[in-house]
């Protein structure tokens, strides 16, 4: 089973769903784990972040919500020390939003920066993007 955690902000709830939705279509070798709303809106951080730990990917949605987001940015920082020490076998990053600029926007992590990142600008390329990531594993 390859465990993939999907990063993203609840604000951007819709566009999500519909990239969750057709996510939804993989094999069952593949089991996705995010939180988006419907959720128990008690749930502590540190659940959500025990819950990456139990990742082989991670996808991190960017826009302008996520890099706003305490709760994304937590995860992003997860993600990035689980990698660093060998627990996630990779990052890959998504940005939703073409008015953002990677390399200028200073809430983006220098990591980030120098890794997989990827523009799409519908829910169904974001869809296909991650599709091709993850088939990888």
């Amino acid at each position: 089973m390859v465990n993939i955690f999907l990063s993203c902000s609840s604000k951007d709830h819709d566009f999500i769903k519909i990239i969750i939705d057709g996510l939804t279509a993989l094999p069952d070798k593949y089991k996705l784990i995010y939180f988006l709303r419907p959720y128990n809106q008690d749930t502590p951080m540190e659940y959500i972040l025990n819950k990456i730990g139990e990742a082989d990917l991670f996808i991190i949605f960017i826009s302008n919500n996520s890099l706003e987001s305490e709760f994304v940015q937590s995860e992003l920082e997860e993600a990035i020390k689980l990698f660093k020490l060998n627990e996630i076998k990779e990052i890959c990053s998504i940005i939703l939003d073409n008015s953002i600029n990677v390399f200028e926007d200073y809430r983006i992590p220098e990591f980030i920066i120098k890794g997989n990142i990827f523009y799409s600008d519908s829910p169904e390329n974001a869809v296909r993007i991650a599709e091709k990531f993850i088939f990888r594993y």
